[in-house]
């Protein structure tokens, strides 16, 4: 099997986390499905595990989360931001939202230096850092939020995302673990960190977050094909026809897993196993 890849895209920018629940935010309850927040997640990638001689593909990684259905009012930063801070807070969501990340980088900077201890600020400006490719100097501001706030789900991805694109799959892990320890049923930390550890090598632990993630979410089509090629890894290639033909259902349009699927089938009709 060809070395397989996460998903190395941020998701949820600094507009979406201004919308969280209560639920949410206090780490209670699991992310949202990416399709809620697609619109403002900009710059997301596929977690994907190409196939066996396949070029790589990308998708979106775990998007913020956004108040649910109920209505509830977005929260106030739980870190140490102010009225100053607030202000420049502000005007980087803005510049984030229309794509201004280098601008919005230095609006978040400031606030920053206002409201060291607000950890949705340093958050933003990794997100923001991390758009602009300054890979280490957001790794180093999501480790920030985590310390203000060691549970922050969404740090956590982003931050494990950022590891696999430097190939610290081993990193990585841990922080996907600790993402679904406040979101257990976050479908898209399942595929995320079955991806890590297919990275490693670790074909039998990855399958079982694939299945989880697809458990949750039946129509996640990269998971689907990152299910299937973990099959075809494992010289189980009978088993890879379903979650192949379930990524092709679930997104017609995917051509990765339309390519899997007629290599897998052709292998089979040649007596392969």
């Amino acid at each position: 099997m060809a070395a397989p890849i996460a998903g190395h895209a941020q998701a949820g920018g600094p507009t979406a986390k201004r919308l969280m629940s209560a639920s949410v935010h206090m780490r209670s309850g699991p992310l949202f499905s990416v399709a809620v927040v697609a619109a403002l997640a900009v710059g997301c990638g596929r977690s994907t595990v190409p196939a066996p001689g396949a070029a790589a593909t990308h998708a979106t990684a775990i998007p913020r989360p956004v108040a649910d259905a109920g209505g509830a009012a977005p929260l106030p930063a739980v870190g140490g931001g102010n009225e100053a801070s607030a202000d420049w807070v502000k005007k980087g969501d803005a510049l984030s939202e229309q794509g201004k990340s280098a601008e919005a980088v230095v609006a978040y900077e400031k606030a920053v230096v206002l409201g060291p201890d607000d950890e949705e600020s340093r958050y933003a400006l990794a997100f923001n850092l991390g758009r602009i490719g300054r890979i280490d100097d957001a790794i180093q501001q999501y480790r920030e939020a985590l310390r203000i706030l060691p549970d922050y789900a969404e740090a956590h991805n982003n931050l494990g995302n950022l590891l696999s694109k430097k190939s610290e799959f081993a990193e990585a892990v841990v922080h996907f673990e600790a993402a679904l320890k406040s979101s257990p049923k976050s479908s898209s930390a399942h595929n995320n960190l079955g991806t890590a550890l297919a990275r490693q090598g670790k074909l039998d632990e990855a399958v079982g977050h694939f299945r989880e993630a697809t458990s949750l979410r039946p129509d996640y089509a990269e998971a689907w094909y990152n299910l299937g090629n973990s099959y075809v890894g494992q010289g189980r290639p009978a088993e890879a026809v379903g979650p192949f033909e379930n990524a092709m259902k679930a997104s017609p349009g995917f051509k990765p897993a339309q390519a899997a699927l007629q290599r897998v089938r052709a292998k089979l009709a040649a007596g392969g196993r």
